[in-house]
Parts: C-alpha cells; sequence; structure tokens
C-alpha cells in the first residue's frame, strides 16, 4: 500500500498487547521519560490490549496458587530498583508491606495480577483496550522505502476496525493456547483449554463431576487441586503420556538459565546448539509442578486411596486416541467419550466424563500471523525464522525502516527465560527501549541534515 505521513499521525511506537510484555516496555519509556529535563517530549506511543484489562492470566487465579518466580524479579527492579513501578513500591502504596514481608515465600497469583493491573495504570499512557491486532502492514512512501506500519485492530466488542501508524511496532500478544487435532473438533463447553478454565468451570452443570484432566504441568496440578477442592465428589482422571508427575528441576545452580547473561550465551549458539540448549532446560519450567503442588497431590491420592473412595484416577503412560461428544456434537448437551491407550503396550480403555481440561500448554509462533504483510520485507534464516537482533528486533531488507520487535515470544532464539518468564522481562524491556530510542534519535539526525 501507498501512504503518506500527512494521512494519519505517526506515533513513534505502537505496541500489540498490554499484558505483561507490553506493559514493562511502558514502564521502561515511562522511568526514561520521568528522568529528563522538563518539557522534555515522552515517547510517542500507543498501546492496544485485546482483553478488557490488564489482568494477568486471569483464568487461571485460583485460591491458593502463587507464582513461580521471585518477587523482586518483577517489571522495574532488575533493571532499576528506584523505580517507582517495583513490586515493593505497589505493596508500600497498598498498605501490604510489613504483612508481606511476614509470609515468605512466593506472592500469591492473586496478588501478582492486582500488581500487574496496578502497574499498567501507574503507567498512565493512552491503552485502547478491547482491541485485538488483526494486521500489520507496511506503509510505503512515494520513494518505494517502508518507513511506517499501520496497525489494524477490532474491536471486540462491535467488530469496528481501527488504524494507527507507527514508526515502530512491538508484538507483545505473548503465546498461543496449544490444542491437540485430535480435541480441535469437540472445542465447547465441554471440552476447553486450560486458559479459559474458570470461565469454562462456570458454564458446566453444578458438581459432582467426572473430570478428565490432559497434561502433567503446573497447571495440571492446580487444576486437579482446584476441582477436588471445590465439590469433595468431583471425580478427577489425570492423563498423562509420562510416567507420572514430575517436579521442577529446581537445582540453584541450573535454574542460573534464568539470569541475563545466559541470555547473551544462548543468543550466540549455531541453531542446533540452540536446540540442543534449550532441551535441557525446559524441565526447569515445563512439564512438571512445583514441591508444594507435587506434595498437595500425592497426599490428595493417598488420603483418597486410603478412604477408599476412588475419587482420583492418575492414568499415566496414557494416550487419547479418540474423542467423541455425540449429544451436542461438541458436548455441550452430554458427556464426553474418550478411547484411551498405554503409550508402551498398546493396551487400550476407554472412559466417559462430564468434562475434559486441555492443560497442553501453549506454541510460540516464530512469525506471529499480524505480521504477515511484512513477511516480504524480513530478513530470514535458511529454516525460514525471522533474523532478530540481540535487541529482539526483527532484521529487515533494506527498502524498511520500521522497527518490528517480537517481545516475549523469542524463546527459540534468545532462551528460556525470554518469553513469557517474569525473570528477564524488565532487563528484555529494557534492550528493546534503549534499541528503539536510539534508532528516533538516529532517524530524527537524519531529518534534520
Amino acid at each position: 500500500m501507498t501512504r503518506t505521513h500527512h494521512d494519519a499521525p505517526v506515533h513513534d511506537l505502537v505496541v500489540a498487547g498490554f499484558g505483561p510484555a507490553g506493559i514493562s516496555i511502558a514502564v521502561a519509556a515511562v522511568d526514561h521519560d520521568e528522568a529528563q529535563p522538563a518539557g522534555t517530549a515522552p515517547l510517542d506511543a500507543v498501546y492496544l490490549e485485546r482483553a478488557g484489562d490488564s489482568a494477568w492470566q486471569p483464568n487461571l487465579v485460583l485460591p491458593g496458587t502463587d507464582i513461580q518466580h521471585h518477587f523482586l524479579r518483577d517489571f522495574a527492579t532488575p533493571r532499576d530498583p528506584r523505580s517507582r513501578f517495583t513490586f515493593p513500591n505497589y505493596l508500600l502504596s497498598t498498605g501490604r508491606f510489613y504483612p508481606f514481608t511476614l509470609l515468605g515465600g512466593y506472592a500469591s497469583r492473586e496478588e501478582w495480577s492486582a500488581y500487574v493491573q496496578w502497574t499498567a495504570r501507574q503507567v498512565g499512557r493512552p491503552v485502547a483496550y478491547h482491541r485485538e491486532v488483526v494486521e500489520i502492514a507496511p506503509v510505503t512512501d512515494a520513494d518505494g522505502v517502508v518507513r511506517a506500519a499501520e496497525v489494524t485492530s477490532v474491536d471486540v466488542r462491535d467488530g469496528s476496525r481501527h488504524t494507527h501508524i507507527g514508526r515502530n511496532v512491538a508484538i507483545s500478544t505473548g503465546h498461543l493456547p496449544y490444542v491437540p487435532r485430535l480435541f480441535e473438533p469437540s472445542l465447547g463447553e465441554r471440552v476447553f483449554h486450560a486458559s479459559r478454565f474458570l470461565p469454562g468451570l462456570a458454564a458446566l452443570p453444578e458438581g459432582p463431576l467426572r473430570y478428565a484432566v490432559v497434561g502433567a504441568g503446573q497447571t495440571a496440578g492446580e487444576i486437579m487441586l482446584h476441582l477436588a477442592a471445590r465439590h469433595p465428589d468431583n471425580e478427577i482422571f489425570s492423563l498423562t503420556r509420562g510416567h507420572g508427575i514430575r517436579m521442577y528441576e529446581l537445582g540453584h545452580f541450573s535454574n542460573e538459565v534464568y539470569f541475563p547473561q545466559e541470555t547473551d550465551y544462548f543468543y550466540a549458539l549455531p541453531r542446533a546448539e540452540r536446540e540442543q540448549a534449550l532441551a535441557q532446560v525446559r524441565a526447569t519450567n515445563y512439564a512438571a509442578v512445583d514441591p508444594d503442588v507435587s506434595t498437595a497431590l500425592y497426599q490428595a491420592v493417598y488420603q483418597d486411596r486410603l478412604s477408599g473412595r476412588g475419587h482420583w484416577h492418575m492414568l499415566n503412560r496414557t494416550a487419547v486416541t479418540d474423542l467423541k461428544a455425540p449429544e451436542g456434537g461438541d458436548g455441550t448437551a452430554g458427556g464426553v467419550h474418550l478411547e484411551l491407550a498405554e503409550v508402551h503396550t498398546g493396551r487400550t480403555d476407554a472412559l466417559d466424563v462430564d468434562a475434559v481440561i486441555l492443560c497442553t500448554g501453549y506454541t510460540e509462533p516464530r512469525l506471529p500471523a499480524q505480521l504477515d504483510p511484512f513477511r516480504d520485507h524480513l530478513l530470514t534464516d535458511e529454516a525460514g525464522d525471522p533474523l532478530l537482533t540481540r535487541a529482539y528486533r526483527a532484521q529487515t531488507r533494506d527498502d524498511c525502516e520500521v522497527g518490528i520487535y517480537l517481545n516475549g515470544m523469542t524463546e527459540w532464539r534468545h532462551g528460556i527465560s525470554s518469553a513469557t518468564s517474569f525473570s528477564v522481562m524488565a532487563v528484555k524491556a529494557d534492550a528493546i527501549h534503549r534499541d528503539l530510542r536510539e534508532r528516533l534519535a538516529a532517524r530524527s539526525e537524519e531529518a534534520e541534515r
């Protein structure tokens, strides 16, 4: 497309997503702006968020659950502990600093979500909620050079379309829920991904019900404990392909992979070595549970066996080979029938439940679908993946000057700490923000010549 810059305001930055990744950029920008002399113009940035607010994992904020990282790995402390956006400052602002210090351990999911929303309000920057970014397209000047991007968003409430123009864009929309192909046709009220657990649970009939929970990670463990606590007569079937639910690899030394310097190490590795290195550290964050959840699960199963109630069923080494929800098509009017197979012996079995909850994780898009219009302007490697700088910016061809930042979705390129984890979120935002400012300054100097 061809568009002149007189058609619409051109922002320094348009950010798709105002969850933690997007908020972290806003925090870095505001901290920088507030340190400048009076009268200095702030970064002209616009933030777009599909949800109605910035609640953190709102469908998984369950009673008794906590976060998996240290609370000082927040939006600002690793970058600047003097920032007003730190978690300790949030505690002071809410009058809970001293009570929190008596708790010890980790912050609860409920409190962390409250901190995320508090920070989103504190940054005081323009945020358009209910806006889902559907396309990011190049804006070509008369000389054939792409100097801006047109970001199209849809208001999820009324379907209206809106556009913003930016010299730079940051994609901060996170990972996508992964639903195995077998389950896709049956998604509905009776079969749903864990990312919509609480609303999915609310739509089901009152218990007791029979639940199949597919997966062996922290989310699966927390959900099973919640189901057991919600109704004492709920029957729970844990379906895992492995030999049992494992605990995270929690060694002090192995968890140094979440230190910022590890990002430099991982980024410098060739592709094959990166894949090996990532596979070696997956147990620190995926397909496992923390010690508290492991202990609580085992105690619940043990007590169930001791009492003879038979409400817990740990079906290890079990794969779902077929699924039918005959009465409602998608399972909305009746139960769900599962065909099962033991992964090593092939022995088959069948199971009928009222609902299936998929704790099957998330996928990381190498290139978000919204960026398809930019594909011809991006440099790629031999596998077709975008070439990324250390500052999380996609490398572009000579005919494109737009900065395109992939924020919170480059675990495959920058290491396990560089995606959804809070561990280096503040440091990552700092790298993006510094790179952005340098590019804007260089562009301004060039325009003045």
